[in-house]
């Protein structure tokens, strides 16, 4: 079992620039500082990995924008323990097709929702992914 935290400034800089597993950009220190800074958003870490989720707030949804190392079940739990402590009802995340990514978060309860043409680019999809909390 890995232990997930909210990161802290000097976790920041293992997760600076590496690939987004989820198929996305990855991020530049300063914005991944912004996140941990604002409320509406959690940077979590813990065993090589980390996730960037933002809460859209009691009763909505939130969504994982970055996914940097592999979704450990560890780290899909403490995503979705982060959104019930936030108040919302559902996470949601777009991920590559060719991700492995998407196969761990299926393992982890998260049904496919459809696919968004375009979403990484021209010709890159992304498949919709939603579990309720």
């Amino acid at each position: 079992m890995v232990t997930i935290k909210q990161a802290k400034l000097n976790d920041l800089k293992g997760m600076e620039g590496r690939e987004n597993a989820l198929g996305g950009p990855c991020f530049s220190l300063s914005a991944l500082e912004m996140f941990m800074k604002a409320p509406d958003f959690a940077v979590l870490v813990g065993g090589g990995s980390g996730a960037v989720l933002y809460h859209e707030g009691k009763g909505g949804k939130s969504r994982t924008m970055l996914l940097v190392g592999q979704a450990s079940p560890d780290l899909l739990r403490a995503v979705e323990a982060s959104a019930l402590k936030a108040g919302t009802v559902k996470v949601t995340a777009e991920i590559d097709p060719a991700s492995p990514a998407l196969e761990a978060f299926e393992r982890a309860g998260f049904r496919r929702g459809g696919e968004v043409a375009n979403y990484f680019g021209k010709g890159r999809p992304a498949v919709f992914i939603e579990k309720d909390i």
